[in-house]
């Protein structure tokens, strides 16, 4: 079942934002220790306005757990995605260039930031699950086009998203790595 994630369950989802940033190899997860990076993490996604806050925030439940859970917002958001995260590190006295702004999407995309499946859950359909709840989210938000973007190297995620219906834009680069820029239109 994929639903919003609730305020009070935000900081359940930690482990999953810290496997986003260890998959990106984000510098931030050498500048800091784990248990301030929690602490900063945690505050900002309880920011409705932060790409992985509560407002951006649905989670697939099974068996009364968290399986996986997925984070997306409207392309035209992005400018400002980041500002609680950016504020929480300065008021813990860490430079905001730690976290890289990249644009992402484009403005006229719902855009699919990110999805993690829980570790006990995997190869159990939960990505193609919180796949077809963000494009039901996007289609609900009248978009036309839903975005996500795809570590090139990651041949599983890409077979997926595939199969899913999306198709390759573009290439970029996020956090000095490469990733195709993949599309659905939504009917």
């Amino acid at each position: 079942m994929i639903r919003k994630i609730q305020k009070d369950e935000i900081s359940q989802l930690y482990p999953f934002i810290h496997k986003i940033f260890a998959d990106m190899e984000l510098p931030v997860l050498d500048e800091m220790s784990q248990d301030l990076l929690k602490e900063i993490l945690i505050e900002a996604m309880h920011s409705p306005y932060y790409r992985y806050g509560y407002e951006h925030t649905w989670i697939c439940e099974r068996e009364g757990k968290i399986a996986g859970a997925f984070f997306g917002y409207p392309g035209v958001q992005e400018p400002l995605i980041d500002g609680p995260l950016q504020a929480a590190m300065l008021a813990h006295g860490f430079p905001i260039d730690m976290i890289a702004q990249e644009n992402e999407c484009l403005p006229n995309e719902w855009y699919l930031d990110t999805l993690v499946t829980a570790p006990d859950f995997r190869r159990q359909g939960v990505g193609q699950e919180m796949i077809q709840g963000a494009i039901d989210i996007a289609k609900k938000a009248e978009y036309s086009t839903i975005s996500l973007n795809c570590d090139i190297k990651n041949t599983a995620a890409y077979s997926l998203y595939v199969k899913m219906g999306f198709v390759e834009k573009t290439k970029i680069v996020l956090s000095g790595h490469v990733y195709w820029h993949m599309v659905k239109e939504i009917e």
